[in-house]
């Protein structure tokens, strides 16, 4: 037997072993097809947060929040709040997250001021 030829086999022996520790070789997933041939797949991408999708969420909110002021007038919002607010446990957070702030104010008075 060739010296490569058995390197060769020390090689894959090692890989096999730590394949079957831990399922994966360095960053990369080896996974052995029905034929016996190794596929190396490489390390995924890693998933960051999602800034685009959670700004438009607090955009969103505070927008809905700002027509909802304005369509119902400052009197009936605080009321409403004030009625959930006495009310169970999901009633005092939807009081709390619908309470008026100062953006959600400026966004109603400035579709007042448009109408």
């Amino acid at each position: 037997m060739s010296e490569s030829y058995a390197e060769f086999h020390d090689r894959l022996a090692r890989i096999y072993r730590k394949q079957a520790k831990t399922g994966r070789v360095g960053r990369e997933s080896v996974v052995i097809n029905r034929n016996g041939y190794m596929i190396v797949k490489g390390a995924g991408r890693r998933r960051g947060i999602p800034w685009a999708g959670l700004f438009t969420v607090v955009v969103s909110f505070f927008m809905i929040k700002g027509i909802m002021m304005s369509q119902f007038g400052p009197d009936f919002y605080s009321q409403d709040i004030a009625r959930l607010s006495g009310g169970t446990a999901v009633e005092k957070a939807a009081a709390w997250t619908m309470a008026p702030d100062p953006v959600s104010r400026w966004i109603a008075t400035q579709i007042n001021t448009k109408l």
